[in-house]
């Protein structure tokens, strides 16, 4: 079934030139499943992300602030299930594919990504295990290259 046609309780979509895609996310018993799927991205791995917040002014969604965590305060990791440390929005890398993206955040509800925001970057996240300054706090993705904010989605 397309996403667009998927049944979800909040949505986010990227538009724009550089990045096209949608995001679904939808609470099932043990937490938030995330679907996602992109049909426009530059070549390459992009590292992506659920910040903090849904405000998308300023230069490259600078309002977006940082990745969004759930809990004690925690350094950057990789996607679910990959590393230990990491901040709960922490979701990896994608690229362009006929393939979705899943991920299942445990213990988390649709509510709490309400009003917050997806980003692409233009880099590929590194998971924290870099040797770059930024790699702890942002997996070293490079600046945002697409933003949509998570809004609750039309129930069918």
């Amino acid at each position: 079934m397309s996403l667009i046609k998927a049944n979800a309780d909040a949505v986010a979509v990227f538009n724009t030139r550089t990045v096209q895609g949608i995001v679904l996310c939808i609470q099932d018993g043990k937490g938030v499943l995330i679907r996602a799927k992109f049909t426009h991205l530059p070549p390459g791995l992009h590292g992506f992300h659920i910040h903090s917040a849904g405000d998308l002014r300023g230069e490259g969604c600078a309002g977006a602030c940082a990745h969004f965590h759930k809990g004690p305060p925690s350094t950057h990791g990789g996607p679910p299930g990959t590393t230990k440390k990491r901040h709960t929005g922490d979701l990896g890398n994608i690229f362009t594919t006929s393939e979705e993206f899943t991920y299942h955040l445990d213990s988390l509800k649709v509510s709490e990504l309400y009003g917050r925001s997806f980003i692409v970057h233009a880099n590929s996240d590194d998971y924290g295990m870099g040797d770059k300054p930024d790699s702890h706090v942002t997996g070293h993705s490079g600046k945002r290259i697409g933003c949509a904010v998570i809004g609750m989605a039309k129930k069918a």
